[in-house]
Protein backbone atom coordinates (compact mmCIF):
# COMPACT_ATOMS: atom_id res chain seq x y z
CA UNK A 1 0.00 0.00 0.00
CA UNK A 2 1.34 3.46 -0.89
CA UNK A 3 2.35 5.87 1.86
CA UNK A 4 1.39 8.81 -0.31
CA UNK A 5 -0.80 11.31 1.56
CA UNK A 6 -1.16 14.10 -0.97
CA UNK A 7 -4.09 16.44 -0.36
CA UNK A 8 -5.36 18.06 -3.55
CA UNK A 9 -7.91 20.51 -4.90
CA UNK A 10 -10.47 20.94 -2.06
CA UNK A 11 -8.04 23.11 -0.07
CA UNK A 12 -7.83 25.75 -2.87
CA UNK A 13 -4.26 26.48 -1.81
CA UNK A 14 -3.32 28.68 -4.77
CA UNK A 15 -6.41 30.84 -4.28
CA UNK A 16 -5.86 31.21 -0.53
CA UNK A 17 -2.20 32.14 -0.94
CA UNK A 18 -3.12 34.73 -3.56
CA UNK A 19 -5.62 36.38 -1.23
CA UNK A 20 -3.08 36.30 1.58
CA UNK A 21 -0.43 37.98 -0.57
CA UNK A 22 -2.72 40.77 -1.75
CA UNK A 23 -4.99 41.46 1.22
CA UNK A 24 -2.79 41.08 4.31
CA UNK A 25 -2.08 44.35 6.12
CA UNK A 26 -1.05 45.38 9.61
CA UNK A 27 1.81 42.93 10.03
CA UNK A 28 3.01 42.56 13.60
CA UNK A 29 6.29 44.15 14.69
CA UNK A 30 7.86 40.69 15.11
CA UNK A 31 6.96 39.68 11.58
CA UNK A 32 8.17 42.96 10.14
CA UNK A 33 11.41 42.80 12.11
CA UNK A 34 12.06 39.32 10.68
CA UNK A 35 11.29 40.57 7.18
CA UNK A 36 13.53 43.61 7.57
CA UNK A 37 16.42 41.44 8.78
CA UNK A 38 15.87 39.07 5.85
CA UNK A 39 15.92 42.03 3.46
CA UNK A 40 19.04 43.57 5.02
CA UNK A 41 20.94 40.29 5.00
CA UNK A 42 20.03 39.74 1.34
CA UNK A 43 21.15 43.25 0.44
CA UNK A 44 24.54 42.57 1.98
CA UNK A 45 25.09 39.34 0.09
CA UNK A 46 23.76 40.85 -3.15
CA UNK A 47 26.31 43.65 -3.06
CA UNK A 48 29.11 41.30 -2.02
CA UNK A 49 28.14 38.66 -4.57
CA UNK A 50 28.22 41.17 -7.42
CA UNK A 51 32.01 40.76 -7.51
CA UNK A 52 31.92 36.97 -8.07
CA UNK A 53 32.82 35.22 -11.33
CA UNK A 54 29.35 33.65 -11.69
CA UNK A 55 27.77 37.09 -11.48
CA UNK A 56 30.14 38.56 -14.04
CA UNK A 57 29.44 35.74 -16.49
CA UNK A 58 25.69 36.10 -16.06
CA UNK A 59 25.90 39.87 -16.35
CA UNK A 60 27.70 39.61 -19.67
CA UNK A 61 25.05 37.17 -20.89
CA UNK A 62 21.86 38.83 -19.68
CA UNK A 63 22.50 42.56 -19.28
CA UNK A 64 23.60 43.97 -22.64
CA UNK A 65 23.24 47.67 -23.29
CA UNK A 66 19.84 48.77 -24.50
CA UNK A 67 17.54 47.13 -21.96
CA UNK A 68 15.08 49.49 -20.24
CA UNK A 69 16.60 51.15 -17.16
CA UNK A 70 13.95 49.99 -14.69
CA UNK A 71 15.92 48.73 -11.69
CA UNK A 72 19.36 48.93 -10.10
CA UNK A 73 22.02 46.26 -10.19
CA UNK A 74 23.04 46.42 -6.54
CA UNK A 75 26.77 46.90 -6.08
CA UNK A 76 27.25 48.23 -9.60
CA UNK A 77 26.75 51.54 -11.38
CA UNK A 78 24.00 50.65 -13.82
CA UNK A 79 20.31 49.88 -14.22
CA UNK A 80 18.58 47.30 -16.35
CA UNK A 81 15.17 45.67 -16.80
CA UNK A 82 13.19 44.42 -13.80
CA UNK A 83 13.49 40.80 -14.81
CA UNK A 84 17.25 40.92 -15.44
CA UNK A 85 17.84 42.88 -12.22
CA UNK A 86 15.94 40.18 -10.33
CA UNK A 87 17.90 37.42 -12.07
CA UNK A 88 21.32 38.94 -11.39
CA UNK A 89 20.31 39.91 -7.87
CA UNK A 90 19.30 36.34 -7.12
CA UNK A 91 22.60 35.00 -8.41
CA UNK A 92 24.52 37.54 -6.31
CA UNK A 93 22.44 36.76 -3.23
CA UNK A 94 23.16 33.04 -3.39
CA UNK A 95 26.55 32.63 -5.06
CA UNK A 96 28.59 32.85 -1.85
CA UNK A 97 26.24 30.53 0.08
CA UNK A 98 26.27 33.20 2.75
CA UNK A 99 22.59 34.08 2.70
CA UNK A 100 19.74 32.97 4.98
CA UNK A 101 18.23 29.58 5.80
CA UNK A 102 14.98 28.21 7.13
CA UNK A 103 16.43 25.09 8.71
CA UNK A 104 13.18 23.10 8.80
CA UNK A 105 13.02 23.10 5.00
CA UNK A 106 16.63 24.10 4.13
CA UNK A 107 15.23 26.88 1.94
CA UNK A 108 17.19 30.11 1.44
CA UNK A 109 14.15 32.33 0.87
CA UNK A 110 15.79 35.75 0.75
CA UNK A 111 17.85 34.90 -2.33
CA UNK A 112 14.90 34.66 -4.78
CA UNK A 113 12.31 36.81 -2.99
CA UNK A 114 14.29 39.93 -2.06
CA UNK A 115 15.78 40.63 -5.53
CA UNK A 116 12.33 40.29 -7.08
CA UNK A 117 10.81 42.69 -4.56
CA UNK A 118 13.64 45.21 -4.96
CA UNK A 119 13.49 45.22 -8.74
CA UNK A 120 9.73 45.67 -8.94
CA UNK A 121 9.64 48.01 -5.95
CA UNK A 122 12.16 50.35 -7.51
CA UNK A 123 10.26 50.35 -10.80
CA UNK A 124 6.92 51.13 -9.12
CA UNK A 125 8.36 53.78 -6.80
CA UNK A 126 7.80 51.75 -3.66
CA UNK A 127 9.08 52.68 -0.22
CA UNK A 128 11.24 50.53 2.03
CA UNK A 129 8.20 49.79 4.18
CA UNK A 130 6.20 48.54 1.21
CA UNK A 131 9.08 46.32 0.12
CA UNK A 132 9.47 44.93 3.64
CA UNK A 133 5.78 43.93 3.65
CA UNK A 134 6.13 42.32 0.22
CA UNK A 135 9.22 40.40 1.36
CA UNK A 136 7.40 39.20 4.49
CA UNK A 137 4.52 37.76 2.48
CA UNK A 138 6.70 36.37 -0.30
CA UNK A 139 9.06 34.62 2.11
CA UNK A 140 6.15 33.21 4.12
CA UNK A 141 4.57 31.74 1.00
CA UNK A 142 7.91 30.26 -0.08
CA UNK A 143 8.46 28.60 3.29
CA UNK A 144 4.92 27.31 3.69
CA UNK A 145 5.04 25.64 0.31
CA UNK A 146 8.35 24.10 1.35
CA UNK A 147 6.80 22.73 4.54
CA UNK A 148 3.85 21.33 2.59
CA UNK A 149 6.08 19.52 0.09
CA UNK A 150 7.26 17.07 2.76
CA UNK A 151 10.57 15.22 2.72
CA UNK A 152 10.48 13.49 -0.64
CA UNK A 153 10.78 16.68 -2.68
CA UNK A 154 14.17 17.40 -1.14
CA UNK A 155 15.19 13.73 -0.97
CA UNK A 156 14.52 13.24 -4.68
CA UNK A 157 17.15 15.85 -5.49
CA UNK A 158 15.16 19.01 -6.12
CA UNK A 159 16.85 22.26 -5.06
CA UNK A 160 14.02 23.50 -2.90
CA UNK A 161 15.20 27.13 -2.91
CA UNK A 162 14.84 27.19 -6.68
CA UNK A 163 11.50 25.41 -6.83
CA UNK A 164 9.67 27.19 -4.00
CA UNK A 165 11.41 30.54 -4.44
CA UNK A 166 9.44 31.29 -7.59
CA UNK A 167 6.19 31.43 -5.64
CA UNK A 168 7.52 33.92 -3.11
CA UNK A 169 9.12 36.03 -5.83
CA UNK A 170 5.83 36.09 -7.76
CA UNK A 171 3.89 37.00 -4.61
CA UNK A 172 6.25 39.85 -3.66
CA UNK A 173 6.38 41.17 -7.21
CA UNK A 174 2.62 40.87 -7.69
CA UNK A 175 1.86 42.72 -4.48
CA UNK A 176 4.09 45.61 -5.49
CA UNK A 177 2.56 45.66 -8.97
CA UNK A 178 -0.90 45.94 -7.42
CA UNK A 179 -2.35 42.72 -8.83
CA UNK A 180 -5.91 41.74 -8.03
CA UNK A 181 -6.46 38.48 -6.08
CA UNK A 182 -7.42 36.75 -9.32
CA UNK A 183 -4.33 37.99 -11.10
CA UNK A 184 -2.16 36.94 -8.15
CA UNK A 185 -3.66 33.47 -8.32
CA UNK A 186 -2.63 33.29 -11.96
CA UNK A 187 0.88 34.59 -11.09
CA UNK A 188 1.33 31.79 -8.55
CA UNK A 189 -0.04 29.25 -11.02
CA UNK A 190 2.38 30.44 -13.72
CA UNK A 191 5.23 30.19 -11.22
CA UNK A 192 4.16 26.63 -10.41
CA UNK A 193 4.73 25.43 -13.94
CA UNK A 194 8.21 27.02 -14.10
CA UNK A 195 9.53 25.53 -10.84
CA UNK A 196 12.94 23.87 -11.30
CA UNK A 197 16.40 23.35 -9.80
CA UNK A 198 18.46 20.20 -9.20
CA UNK A 199 20.82 19.42 -6.34
CA UNK A 200 23.16 17.86 -8.91
CA UNK A 201 24.30 21.43 -9.63
CA UNK A 202 25.55 22.06 -6.08
CA UNK A 203 29.17 23.09 -6.11
CA UNK A 204 28.80 24.87 -9.46
CA UNK A 205 27.71 28.31 -10.65
CA UNK A 206 24.32 26.87 -11.57
CA UNK A 207 23.29 26.57 -7.92
CA UNK A 208 23.14 30.35 -7.63
CA UNK A 209 21.46 30.51 -11.04
CA UNK A 210 18.57 28.56 -9.49
CA UNK A 211 17.90 31.44 -7.09
CA UNK A 212 18.35 34.03 -9.80
CA UNK A 213 16.05 32.26 -12.24
CA UNK A 214 13.45 31.86 -9.49
CA UNK A 215 13.52 35.63 -8.94
CA UNK A 216 13.34 36.25 -12.70
CA UNK A 217 10.46 33.80 -13.19
CA UNK A 218 8.56 35.25 -10.25
CA UNK A 219 8.70 38.75 -11.69
CA UNK A 220 7.87 37.43 -15.14
CA UNK A 221 4.87 35.49 -13.78
CA UNK A 222 3.53 38.60 -12.04
CA UNK A 223 3.97 40.71 -15.17
CA UNK A 224 2.24 38.12 -17.33
CA UNK A 225 -0.64 37.84 -14.88
CA UNK A 226 -1.02 41.63 -14.87
CA UNK A 227 -1.68 41.41 -18.62
CA UNK A 228 -4.36 38.73 -18.29
CA UNK A 229 -2.14 35.71 -18.95
CA UNK A 230 -3.71 32.55 -17.52
CA UNK A 231 -2.70 29.22 -16.05
CA UNK A 232 -4.33 26.38 -14.09
CA UNK A 233 -6.15 27.98 -11.11
CA UNK A 234 -5.06 25.16 -8.79
CA UNK A 235 -1.48 25.26 -10.02
CA UNK A 236 -0.03 24.30 -6.64
CA UNK A 237 -2.49 21.74 -5.29
CA UNK A 238 -4.30 20.38 -8.37
CA UNK A 239 -4.07 16.70 -9.33
CA UNK A 240 -1.43 17.50 -11.94
CA UNK A 241 -0.18 20.56 -10.07
CA UNK A 242 3.18 21.36 -8.58
CA UNK A 243 2.91 19.76 -5.14
CA UNK A 244 1.64 16.29 -6.08
CA UNK A 245 3.95 16.19 -9.09
CA UNK A 246 7.10 17.22 -7.23
CA UNK A 247 6.54 15.19 -4.05
CA UNK A 248 5.01 11.88 -3.02
CA UNK A 249 4.24 12.96 0.55
CA UNK A 250 2.96 16.50 -0.01
CA UNK A 251 0.46 17.83 2.52
CA UNK A 252 -1.12 20.84 0.87
CA UNK A 253 -3.38 21.49 3.85
CA UNK A 254 -0.22 22.28 5.83
CA UNK A 255 0.61 25.10 3.41
CA UNK A 256 -2.38 27.17 4.50
CA UNK A 257 -2.92 25.91 8.06
CA UNK A 258 -3.01 28.94 10.43
CA UNK A 259 -2.06 31.17 7.52
CA UNK A 260 -1.46 34.68 8.85
CA UNK A 261 -1.53 33.44 12.45
CA UNK A 262 1.73 31.50 12.73
CA UNK A 263 4.73 32.63 10.68
CA UNK A 264 7.52 30.42 9.35
CA UNK A 265 9.32 33.67 8.50
CA UNK A 266 10.13 34.13 12.19
CA UNK A 267 12.27 30.97 12.03
CA UNK A 268 14.39 32.27 9.16
CA UNK A 269 18.05 32.54 10.22
CA UNK A 270 21.17 34.16 8.80
CA UNK A 271 24.40 32.43 7.99
CA UNK A 272 27.58 33.38 9.84
CA UNK A 273 29.58 31.13 7.48
CA UNK A 274 29.77 31.15 3.67
CA UNK A 275 28.72 27.55 2.98
CA UNK A 276 25.86 25.05 3.37
CA UNK A 277 24.15 25.70 6.70
CA UNK A 278 24.01 22.07 7.83
CA UNK A 279 27.79 22.19 8.18
CA UNK A 280 27.75 25.26 10.42
CA UNK A 281 27.85 23.28 13.68
CA UNK A 282 30.95 21.55 12.34
CA UNK A 283 32.67 24.90 11.70
CA UNK A 284 31.64 26.02 15.18
CA UNK A 285 33.23 22.85 16.56
CA UNK A 286 36.48 23.46 14.69
CA UNK A 287 36.68 27.07 15.86
CA UNK A 288 35.85 26.16 19.46
CA UNK A 289 38.42 23.35 19.52
CA UNK A 290 41.04 25.72 18.13
CA UNK A 291 40.19 28.19 20.87
CA UNK A 292 40.64 25.35 23.39
CA UNK A 293 44.20 24.81 22.17
CA UNK A 294 43.77 21.94 19.68
CA UNK A 295 46.07 22.23 16.67
CA UNK A 296 46.14 20.18 13.43
CA UNK A 297 49.34 18.41 14.43
CA UNK A 298 47.58 17.14 17.58
CA UNK A 299 44.90 15.35 15.54
CA UNK A 300 45.31 11.82 14.23
CA UNK A 301 41.72 11.30 13.09
CA UNK A 302 38.35 13.06 13.34
CA UNK A 303 34.88 11.52 13.46
CA UNK A 304 32.07 13.98 12.76
CA UNK A 305 28.73 12.68 14.00
CA UNK A 306 26.01 14.61 12.18
CA UNK A 307 22.43 14.49 10.97
CA UNK A 308 22.09 12.38 7.79
CA UNK A 309 21.12 15.43 5.71
CA UNK A 310 24.71 16.66 6.02
CA UNK A 311 26.14 14.15 3.55
CA UNK A 312 23.16 14.65 1.24
CA UNK A 313 24.19 18.28 0.84
CA UNK A 314 27.81 18.49 2.01
CA UNK A 315 29.32 15.21 0.89
CA UNK A 316 32.20 16.35 -1.37
CA UNK A 317 35.15 14.85 0.51
CA UNK A 318 37.95 16.29 -1.65
CA UNK A 319 36.78 19.51 -3.30
CA UNK A 320 38.71 20.69 -6.34
CA UNK A 321 37.75 24.36 -6.15
CA UNK A 322 36.15 26.99 -3.97
CA UNK A 323 32.58 26.36 -5.09
CA UNK A 324 32.88 22.66 -4.34
CA UNK A 325 34.44 23.36 -0.93
CA UNK A 326 31.21 25.06 0.15
CA UNK A 327 29.63 21.61 -0.03
CA UNK A 328 32.32 19.68 1.81
CA UNK A 329 31.74 19.06 5.52
CA UNK A 330 35.32 17.75 5.61
CA UNK A 331 36.61 21.09 4.36
CA UNK A 332 34.35 22.99 6.76
CA UNK A 333 35.81 21.30 9.82
CA UNK A 334 39.34 21.73 8.46
CA UNK A 335 39.05 25.50 7.98
CA UNK A 336 37.27 25.89 11.29
CA UNK A 337 40.17 24.26 13.11
CA UNK A 338 43.05 25.55 10.98
CA UNK A 339 41.82 29.07 10.13
CA UNK A 340 39.44 29.66 13.02
CA UNK A 341 36.94 31.10 10.54
CA UNK A 342 34.36 30.25 7.89
CA UNK A 343 33.98 33.39 5.80
CA UNK A 344 34.30 33.82 2.04
CA UNK A 345 38.09 33.62 2.34
CA UNK A 346 37.87 30.02 3.55
CA UNK A 347 36.05 28.91 0.40
CA UNK A 348 38.29 30.17 -2.38
CA UNK A 349 40.03 28.05 -5.00
CA UNK A 350 43.33 28.67 -3.21
CA UNK A 351 42.01 27.44 0.14
CA UNK A 352 40.29 24.42 -1.40
CA UNK A 353 43.54 23.25 -2.97
CA UNK A 354 45.85 24.25 -0.11
CA UNK A 355 48.13 21.32 0.75
CA UNK A 356 47.69 21.56 4.52
CA UNK A 357 43.91 21.79 4.25
CA UNK A 358 43.68 18.94 1.74
CA UNK A 359 45.88 16.68 3.87
CA UNK A 360 43.83 17.38 6.99
CA UNK A 361 40.54 16.69 5.19
CA UNK A 362 41.71 13.12 4.64
CA UNK A 363 41.73 12.57 8.41
CA UNK A 364 38.03 13.42 8.65
CA UNK A 365 35.25 10.84 8.46
CA UNK A 366 31.53 11.35 8.94
CA UNK A 367 29.16 9.19 10.96
CA UNK A 368 25.45 9.74 10.40
CA UNK A 369 23.08 9.74 13.37
CA UNK A 370 19.34 10.37 13.06
CA UNK A 371 19.17 11.41 16.73
CA UNK A 372 21.35 14.46 15.99
CA UNK A 373 19.52 17.61 14.89
CA UNK A 374 20.39 19.53 11.75
CA UNK A 375 21.99 22.35 13.74
CA UNK A 376 23.96 20.00 16.00
CA UNK A 377 27.10 17.86 15.80
CA UNK A 378 29.42 15.76 17.94
CA UNK A 379 33.14 15.68 17.14
CA UNK A 380 35.39 12.88 18.36
CA UNK A 381 39.14 13.50 18.02
CA UNK A 382 41.84 10.90 18.42
CA UNK A 383 45.47 11.90 18.81
CA UNK A 384 47.62 13.87 21.24
CA UNK A 385 44.62 15.86 22.48
CA UNK A 386 41.87 13.27 22.18
CA UNK A 387 38.48 14.60 23.18
CA UNK A 388 34.78 14.71 22.43
CA UNK A 389 33.16 18.06 21.61
CA UNK A 390 29.42 18.71 21.34
CA UNK A 391 27.81 21.66 19.52
CA UNK A 392 24.18 21.63 20.56
CA UNK A 393 23.03 24.50 18.32
CA UNK A 394 25.02 26.14 15.53
CA UNK A 395 25.72 29.86 15.45
CA UNK A 396 23.03 31.47 13.33
CA UNK A 397 20.39 28.83 14.09
CA UNK A 398 16.98 29.63 15.54
CA UNK A 399 18.18 28.75 19.04
CA UNK A 400 21.47 30.65 18.70
CA UNK A 401 20.64 33.46 16.27
CA UNK A 402 22.90 36.22 15.04
CA UNK A 403 22.36 39.52 16.81
CA UNK A 404 21.59 42.71 14.92
CA UNK A 405 25.14 43.85 15.61
CA UNK A 406 26.54 40.62 14.16
CA UNK A 407 24.27 41.08 11.12
CA UNK A 408 25.53 44.64 10.73
CA UNK A 409 29.13 43.40 10.85
CA UNK A 410 28.34 40.73 8.26
CA UNK A 411 26.78 43.28 5.89
CA UNK A 412 29.79 45.57 6.24
CA UNK A 413 32.21 42.67 5.73
CA UNK A 414 30.47 41.73 2.50
CA UNK A 415 29.97 45.20 1.08
CA UNK A 416 33.22 46.96 2.05
CA UNK A 417 35.29 45.35 -0.78
CA UNK A 418 32.74 46.70 -3.28
CA UNK A 419 31.64 50.01 -1.74
CA UNK A 420 34.55 50.95 0.52
CA UNK A 421 34.39 50.92 4.34
CA UNK A 422 32.60 54.25 4.89
CA UNK A 423 29.91 53.62 2.33
CA UNK A 424 29.49 50.03 3.55
CA UNK A 425 28.78 51.32 7.06
CA UNK A 426 26.19 53.78 5.75
CA UNK A 427 24.59 51.09 3.63
CA UNK A 428 24.31 48.66 6.57
CA UNK A 429 22.73 51.38 8.72
CA UNK A 430 20.08 52.21 6.11
CA UNK A 431 19.36 48.56 5.34
CA UNK A 432 18.82 47.74 9.01
CA UNK A 433 17.27 50.97 10.27
CA UNK A 434 16.02 53.02 7.31
CA UNK A 435 12.53 54.44 7.80
CA UNK A 436 9.49 52.89 6.15
CA UNK A 437 9.15 56.06 4.08
CA UNK A 438 12.61 55.75 2.50
CA UNK A 439 12.22 55.23 -1.26
CA UNK A 440 13.87 52.03 -2.44
CA UNK A 441 15.46 54.05 -5.25
CA UNK A 442 17.25 56.17 -2.63
CA UNK A 443 18.58 53.11 -0.83
CA UNK A 444 19.81 51.78 -4.17
CA UNK A 445 21.97 54.86 -4.70
CA UNK A 446 23.95 54.00 -1.55
CA UNK A 447 24.80 50.64 -3.09
CA UNK A 448 26.21 52.25 -6.22
CA UNK A 449 29.96 51.79 -6.07
CA UNK A 450 30.54 54.92 -8.17
CA UNK A 451 28.07 57.23 -6.46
Amino acid sequence: MSNMKTVTAPTAVTEQLAAFAISTTGLSPRVRDSARATLANALGVMVGGSAEDAYRSAHTTFAPAGLPAQATLWGRSERTSMTVAALLGGIAAHVQDFDDTHLRTVIHPGAPVVPAALAVGEYTGATLGEVIDAVALGVEITLRIGVGLGRTHFDRGWHITGTTGRFGAAAAAGRLLGLSPGQMQMALAIAATEAAGLQAAFGTMTKSFHAGKAAYDGVEAALLASMGFTSAPAGIEGRRGFAPTASTDADTEAIVRDLGISWELESNAFKPYACGIVSHPVIDAGIELRQAGVRPEDVHAVLLRTNPVVLDVMGIADPANGLQSKFSVHHCFAVGLIDGAGGPGQFTDARATNTEIAEFRRRVTVGLDTSIARDECVVEISGAKARRHHVEHATGSKDRPMTIQQLREKIQLLTAPVLGPAKAASFAERALHGTDELPIADLATVANKEA
